[in-house]
């Protein structure tokens, strides 16, 4: 193996490795975390509204309360799942 081979990260990682920019990372989870705030804005506040919600299971859960709505979707984003658990 010479040395440009092994030059750079990419000669760190094994091949096929995928590698994304750190921005683009913390720019991923900022976006996943402003959706779940857009998702849950109508409920805060003295005028906030109900939500409708169903979850897996086909229950119809209808609530305002945000605790009780991030409990019953399904997150799937790291940073997502994050936000969720310290609601809790």
């Amino acid at each position: 193996m010479n040395y440009d081979a092994a030059a750079g990260l990419s000669g760190m990682l094994k091949q096929g490795t995928k590698h994304y920019d750190d921005r683009d990372v913390v720019l991923r989870n900022i976006e996943a975390c402003q959706q779940i705030a857009r998702m849950l804005q109508t409920c805060v506040g003295p005028q906030g509204r109900h939500k409708l919600v169903v979850n897996h299971l086909g229950k119809t859960i209808i609530t305002a309360d945000c605790a009780a709505i991030l409990k019953e979707i399904p997150v799937e984003h790291p940073a997502g799942v994050l936000l969720t658990q310290a609601c809790q």
